[in-house]
């Protein structure tokens, strides 16, 4: 209720009330004020750690939670957990756009969207919890985003980018290459997990929990053979001894290097599912070598690349120009072709 002071209630005019009301509702939008004043009133940032340590440490996204809530720490510092609102969320929406990342790029929409689906699992743990009674943001809407194109590379893009790729990076690049794996799970590899005298590694820890087995060919058992004799504390891809966490600059220095642009990580994977279908294998085989938890995913990858629709239409040449093929068939006195002639 609404208390207008120095009247008794029954003293208010409608005039009065109603405008005590839309000061009331603005206060609450602009988190001047605690519509939950019988809760008791928790910090945001504590009410993050308590969320990162008992909850985002029992996902496999929890790298991603934790660099997730470093923005909204800082944009939020010093608030209470009730102050989050809709209002302040799209305050901090703005604020993020025209932030510029260490890269020297503005921050996406993707990322800002990646910040906002990680508060709002946070303030559904705090409704929970007993620490507020709803989530302020149920229904808020995220950003729209384009479907992320897939870029292929060729091999001679491939050959360019690793021959421009350092030492330490070459290994990787190449197992995510013929494997397809996502990039943690080439990083977190481990020598447990790859069974070289039967040709093959184990990937346990997927996205969608479901392990798979993905065969080892000859140039990947090679590189694979080399880096075994480097001492290591069980993980495949280490510097000095260290398992490789961070091959970001690495990465886009080959890039760079290479000139190839518009690359990720991730499409190496995007890759390699596309060169086995336009290799001819089918797309139930790519599937299980991918780990997809639904045909529907991998039906992405049936689409040809634009040099194979070329190649697939210089492939019914057969070895014969327009010319003589038509011979060959013995159309060329025939009234088609005379016809065909005048046009």
């Amino acid at each position: 209720s609404v208390t207008i002071p120095g009247k008794e209630p029954k003293d208010v005019t409608k005039t009065e009330a109603l405008k005590a009301l839309a000061i009331r509702k603005a206060e609450i939008a602009t988190g001047k004020f605690d519509i939950v004043q019988t809760r008791k009133q928790y910090p945001f940032d504590r009410v993050i750690k308590s969320f990162l340590e008992n909850y985002s440490t029992h996902k496999k996204s929890e790298g991603r939670d934790v660099e997730s809530s470093k923005p909204l720490l800082k944009f939020f510092k010093g608030k209470k957990l009730s102050f989050i609102n809709s209002w302040q969320v799209d305050k901090y929406k703005s604020h993020r756009l025209k932030t510029i990342s260490i890269y020297g790029r503005p921050i996406s929409k993707a990322t800002i969207n990646r910040e906002l689906a990680f508060l709002k699992t946070m303030l559904n743990y705090s409704v929970r919890r007993g620490w507020l009674s709803e989530n302020p943001l149920k229904g808020y809407s995220l950003y729209k985003e384009k479907p992320s194109k897939m870029r292929i590379l060729s091999q001679e893009e491939f050959r360019a980018f690793y021959k421009e790729a350092s030492e330490l990076l070459r290994p990787i690049l190449l197992t995510a290459y013929y494997t397809g794996m996502r990039r943690n799970e080439v990083l977190n590899l481990k020598w447990e997990n790859v069974y070289l005298d039967k040709g093959y590694i184990l990937v346990e820890e997927t996205k969608n929990d479901e392990s798979r087995v993905i065969p080892i060919n000859k140039q990947l058992l090679k590189t694979l053979n080399s880096l075994k004799l480097i001492p290591s504390d069980g993980f495949v891809f280490t510097n000095k001894g260290k398992p490789i966490k961070d091959i970001r600059t690495a990465f886009d220095g080959a890039l760079k290097r290479s000139g190839i642009k518009k690359f990720t990580f991730h499409d190496l994977r995007h890759t390699f599912a596309s060169n086995l279908v336009m290799n001819g294998f089918d797309l139930v085989t790519v599937k299980e070598l991918m780990g997809h938890s639904s045909i529907q995913m991998t039906m992405r990858y049936s689409h040809p690349t634009p040099e194979h629709k070329v190649q697939a239409i210089e492939s019914l040449d057969a070895g014969f120009t327009g010319q003589e093929m038509v011979k060959k068939e013995g159309l060329i006195n025939s009234g088609y072709s005379s016809n065909a002639n005048k046009h």
